[in-house]
């Protein structure tokens, strides 16, 4: 009963809709929302966009989700792009487009841009040993080559003991044996990401984030995209939330230092950003085409024999929920962040979150939403909660 309120109420939204400042958790945020009417000849899209908006209403009060970001791209163009909630529950400021939000694991995809871009420079090449662009690692590390470690083969445990700002990682790390032979297994490691991230900052001689501000932030107009520590002065930095994984109350919580993240998870960013790093990475035109096909396409095979999920910073696959299309996405996730971006390249289509809330429940408002908006039965992808893990933090 309450679903088919909640959809009435929708159903009774604007088509250019600008959100009042809500006064609960559940009610939209206000500013620069926008769910844009399409043609008339694809009218189930606008009921697609409105079953969307319904479920996103009910998911936040279900899950006590304090701030929500959603974005849907349809073949190169935006139908959705709409903030909910509270960036800051004490204080009650909504959310908005501009609001800045962590990204945790997300980072990995500008991680795997900015390395590609200088393969096509000429100034690394991805088969090459990690010990050449590295000084000071032992076997069996120094002789990793980029390549396994962009694609989450090379065998680099998930997790290493203490975990402290990673020029002091490093170390340590250097010193922990690997999980599995080099080649042999997909594992998901942020610090296989950190340590291309210190690749990155090697072969350039300039820190690891200004050579993401060159490469991608400035080309692509991402002002409002940096860490949450140099964002903070901004007064836009959506409060942090934990709930015991939903069997709590809403607590603060603080950010997790982007020093220990580094190029693994240290960026924050807003919905508006996000929206033209999308519509960046679509256009195809930072890098070479052999590059893009790296990025998204290429999933580098095991030994074994077994197909890897992953290209080089994204889960890449067919996905039979959307119809089979070519999917890449990706997670990024550490307390009081939960971010997700779902692109479907052959069709410019995506869909983009961001939520300062971190559980499990929290990602499938974004698979929902992409099920909803790309597969063949809207009604029915809405109620499929199971789906592929896009990886996070």
């Amino acid at each position: 009963m309450r679903s088919s309120l909640l959809l009435i109420a929708a159903l009774l939204l604007s088509v250019e809709l600008v959100s009042t400042p809500c006064c609960t958790a559940q009610e939209a945020g206000a500013g620069q929302s926008r769910i844009v009417a399409p043609p008339a000849e694809t009218i189930d899209v606008d009921q697609r966009l409105r079953n969307i908006d319904a479920m996103v209403l009910e998911q936040m009060q279900q899950q006590n989700i304090p701030a929500y970001c959603l974005t849907v791209i349809m073949n190169g163009r935006t139908v959705f792009h709409k903030p909910y909630g509270l960036a800051n529950v004490r204080a009650r400021i909504p959310a908005t487009n501009d609001t800045v939000f962590g990204l945790a694991s997300l980072t990995k995809t500008f991680t795997a841009f900015t390395l590609l871009m200088l393969v096509d420079r000429g100034l690394v090449n991805l088969d090459d040993p990690l010990g050449k662009y590295v000084d000071g690692l032992t076997p069996p590390y120094r002789q990793l080559t980029l390549r396994q470690l962009a694609s989450m083969s090379a065998g680099v445990p998930k997790q290493v003991s203490p975990e402290v700002q990673w020029n002091k990682q490093i170390e340590i790390l250097d010193h922990t044996p690997l999980v599995s032979e080099p080649g042999t297994q997909f594992l998901y490691s942020n610090f296989s990401y950190r340590l291309l991230g210190s690749v990155i900052a090697n072969v350039t001689g300039r820190p690891f984030l200004e050579v993401v501000n060159e490469s991608i932030l400035g080309p692509f107009r991402m002002e409002s995209t940096a860490t949450t520590v140099l964002l903070d002065s901004t007064g836009r930095v959506a409060q942090a939330y934990g709930d015991n994984q939903g069997q709590g109350p809403l607590r603060e919580i603080e950010y997790k230092n982007p020093a220990i993240s580094f190029s693994a998870g240290m960026l924050a960013s807003t919905s508006n950003d996000l929206e033209r790093y999308v519509y960046g990475l679509m256009s195809q035109q930072r890098l070479s085409q052999n590059g893009y096909r790296t990025l998204w396409y290429q999933r580098p095979p095991l030994t074994t024999g077994e197909p890897s999920p992953w290209a080089f910073g994204w889960h890449s696959g067919s996905n039979p929920s959307m119809g089979g299309q070519h999917v890449v996405a990706m997670n990024g996730g550490t307390p009081g962040v939960a971010s997700s971006i779902i692109i479907l390249p052959g069709s410019n289509s995506a869909v983009i979150a961001l939520c300062n809330l971190r559980k499990p429940e929290v990602y499938n408002i974004a698979k929902i939403a992409a099920r909803i908006a790309f597969g063949t039965d809207s009604q029915q992808q809405q109620q499929e909660q199971s789906s592929p893990d896009y990886g996070g933090d």
